[in-house]
């Protein structure tokens, strides 16, 4: 008699489901209803990467802003350290990242949805140029994005030596005032001058060391809305017809 019972209830919460909805909504129906594309990041220097309140400005967010218009879609930006963006976005169903680098050790671990960019990896320094990895050995500490392809090269090749650090305002800040030797990050397409207690003092880049493909990637979960594969494929088009070149010159990273 319990189990007459329990076979009817069943059956009035499906007919009431129908009744309110029409039908039944599957687990991939209700994915698809997507307010707002997020995109995790954070800054970049040089004009790539740049946070005002809440939105970006620079190479980047103007690219997936015009994305966003072309495609009829929302995006919103939080930022957050690289490596809480990593994590966050590796255990996501729907948040996005950029730009992440293809490595043969996270490639099973995110879903690699549009090519963005080849970036050229160099040490930056105060004052004398950093050329080699075997010069690089030498230095006291050497500041890398935590979490990064960065760190991750670095280590690979018996370094030690690493100042693994989240926030990019931290390691200008640590570079700018002397608290390590080197930044082994993204060469600046234009050189950049930070402030020291008061004075500007000069970057400078050595010889390019690793060239990285960056990618715009969801995690190993991630489900795609009708939203989201609009924006992702109107956004390898504007990269696949040069936007980013054209960005990069808007922003005087290069020469027009």
């Amino acid at each position: 008699m319990k189990l007459k019972n329990t076979h009817t209830l069943i059956i009035l919460c499906a007919a009431f489901m129908i009744f309110v909805g029409g039908s039944i909504p599957s687990a991939a129906q209700v994915e698809r209803k997507v307010d707002k594309i997020t995109l995790l990041a954070a800054e970049i220097p040089g004009g790539l990467v740049k946070i005002e309140g809440t939105r970006g400005v620079g190479v980047y967010p103007d690219l997936f802003y015009e994305a966003a218009a072309i495609s009829n879609t929302s995006i919103t930006f939080r930022f957050v350290p690289w490596g809480r963006a990593f994590r966050e976005v590796e255990q996501s169903e729907h948040l996005l990242t950029f730009p992440l680098t293809r490595l043969p050790e996270r490639e099973a671990r995110y879903k690699w949805l549009v090519p963005l960019d080849t970036d050229e990896i160099v040490f930056l320094s105060r004052d004398t140029p950093i050329n080699s990895l075997s010069q690089a050995k030498k230095l006291k500490r050497i500041l890398v994005w935590e979490g990064s392809s960065m760190e991750i090269f670095l280590r690979s090749k018996g370094f030690s030596n690493l100042l693994a650090v989240g926030k990019t305002e931290s390691l200008i800040r640590m570079l700018a005032h002397g608290r390590a030797d080197a930044w082994f990050t993204v060469r600046p397409e234009k050189m950049e001058s930070f402030s020291a207690n008061g004075s500007i003092v000069k970057i400078v880049s050595g010889d390019v060391i690793n060239s990285e493909s960056v990618w715009l990637v969801g995690g190993k979960s991630f489900i795609h809305s009708e939203e989201s594969r609009r924006f992702s494929q109107v956004v390898r088009n504007l990269v696949n017809k040069g936007r980013l070149k054209e960005l990069k010159q808007k922003y005087k990273i290069l020469p027009k």
